[in-house]
């Protein structure tokens, strides 16, 4: 296939989002005091918030929950699962707050996101599409310093919408100045990114390190970022 426009997504694909949150969990976890809340381990605190975190994210990628709900919940959620009682409304949204604030200084990559990154680049255009918000994505790149391999970072603020919609795959495109048969989207979430890009037209990479069992098949599945060069 001529692609010419490569749209990635971040977190999970090239941003390491579990490791960058396991050590903002813990900061926050002793910041926080949380052995005074009874949490008897950082793992099972952030175990807990991996889980939780999660499904707040596929409720909201079914238009179930708003973004904001999604930020006044999660740890909210992760600490009554836990055990902690009589928490004032306002402590799990305190706490994202100050998890957002560090969130995006961290900086690890998915193993051989620099390397794939370097070669591409001169062959193609590169660009985001994410569900994240634009900010704390834009910042997370530069962290990580891998802003400046993108074009376009295209969020659901920009777009107005959110992976899987297709409204937001079509205003990719429009953005870019990409045609379909140009186009390949890339990411982890098979929900989200495949079967969103599918319903757009758009061929796919499944980032697939767990060997998730898919319904429809995408274009391409991968186990590891490298594989990239073996298809473009």
């Amino acid at each position: 296939m001529a692609y010419k426009h490569l749209f990635f997504d971040l977190d999970h694909t090239l941003w390491d989002f579990e490791r960058n949150s396991a050590e903002c969990l813990a900061d926050i976890y002793e910041i926080f005091d949380f052995k005074s809340l009874n949490i008897s381990t950082l793992e099972a605190f952030q175990q807990e918030f991996s889980v939780v975190n999660k499904r707040q994210w596929s409720l909201l990628e079914q238009n179930l929950i708003t973004h904001d709900e999604l930020r006044r919940r999660r740890f909210q959620e992760t600490l009554e699962n836990l055990g902690v009682k009589d928490l004032k409304k306002s402590f799990g949204l305190e706490i994202n707050e100050y998890f957002l604030e560090l969130l995006p200084k961290k900086a690890h990559l998915i193993e051989g996101a620099v390397e794939v990154l370097d070669y591409l680049l001169p062959k193609y255009e590169l660009h985001i599409i994410s569900n994240g918000w634009q900010d704390i994505q834009v910042n997370k790149m530069k962290s990580s310093e891998i802003h400046h391999y993108f074009g376009e970072i295209i969020t659901n603020e920009l777009a107005g919408t959110r992976k899987p919609d297709r409204r937001i795959f079509d205003y990719a495109l429009e953005t870019t100045k990409a045609n379909l048969a140009e186009s390949l989207m890339i990411g982890d979430n098979y929900e989200a990114d495949i079967l969103g890009a599918i319903n757009a037209n758009i061929d796919t990479v499944f980032y697939n390190p767990d060997n998730i069992p898919t319904e429809q098949k995408p274009t391409f599945d991968i186990k590891k970022l490298v594989e990239l060069k073996e298809i473009l």
